[in-house]
């Protein structure tokens, strides 16, 4: 594919050029690519998969640009010759990707990128014997990091499954095997604490205190 800005033979010319090249202008320049030719008969396995791909990409590119939420989007994410068509469909042909999962004093934090946004970032924790004990969705920090706070907070021997998603759909799945992991960090206080009352009165034929938990004086 050649750009042009100007040239004296071909400037203001559109369309196929002696079935041999095609000419066209994105974003003020002139395009002169490679006519396209029809391939005889079916393709191999993977030419068909790569067809169906993305035609089901162009039917994501035609939802987006219908969109004015969507269409904002992904005009606020163009670089370069991009448009959204091409960037809609780039986009359904490649998933997020996950780049770590630690665990900190603010609880489990994710990194995880995609080349448009990551629409959402869920954790599920299963114990040592496989069963699912807890699932949510991260809270998005900024743009790359994810939290998510566990409510149980000793994670010894338990597995991570993390499942990020793009706006298309696209799924990346990781997990994380912990040993000795204890996540440590300021957690709503456990429901079977043991609270006090404090500061306790009587206004209008109300009582007024407060709560505190053993220990908080």
């Amino acid at each position: 594919m050649i750009q042009h800005s100007y040239n004296a033979i071909s400037t203001g010319a559109r369309g196929q050029f002696g079935r041999q090249v095609v000419l066209y202008v994105r974003y003020g320049a002139l395009i002169i690519a490679k006519a396209p030719r029809k391939r005889p008969g079916r393709g191999t396995d993977a030419q068909e998969r790569t067809k169906a791909n993305f035609r089901n990409g162009a039917q994501w590119s035609a939802k987006v640009r219908k969109s004015v939420i969507l269409n904002e989007m992904y005009k606020a994410k163009r670089r370069g010759a991009l448009n959204v068509h091409n960037l809609a469909i780039a986009d359904f042909l490649q998933a997020p990707v996950i780049h770590d999962i630690e665990l900190n004093d603010a609880g489990i934090i994710i990194t995880a990128t995609d080349n448009v946004k990551v629409a959402a970032v869920k954790v599920s924790i299963y114990n040592s014997n496989g069963k699912l004990i807890e699932t949510g969705v991260a809270t998005q920090d900024d743009e790359k990091s994810w939290c998510y706070n566990p409510e149980r907070r000793d994670l010894r021997g338990c597995r991570l499954v993390v499942t990020a998603n793009d706006l298309p759909g696209n799924e990346t799945v990781q997990e994380l095997a912990l040993e000795g992991e204890f996540v440590d960090y300021a957690a709503p206080h456990d429901s079977n604490e043991i609270l006090h009352l404090k500061n306790i009165s009587y206004d209008n034929d109300c009582f007024k205190f407060h709560l505190q938990p053993r220990g908080v004086w």
